[in-house]
């Protein structure tokens, strides 16, 4: 068996087909009324107002 060229290799291989760029996919924005999620065990009233709770993961 003889070595193959590169230029002769590339030349048998099969050129990609190009295809559409595909519509793009991922999460979507939740329609929230206030922009946020309301935690139900956050603070009520004037303390609401002036604590901060952060979101722990």
């Amino acid at each position: 068996m003889t070595r193959m060229s590169k230029q002769n290799e590339r030349r048998m291989q099969s050129p990609r087909k190009h295809r559409k760029p595909s519509a793009k996919t991922g999460p979507l924005k939740d329609n929230l009324p206030k922009g946020f999620k309301e935690n139900s065990n956050a603070l009520q009233g004037d303390l609401a107002k002036s604590a901060f709770i952060p979101k722990f993961k």
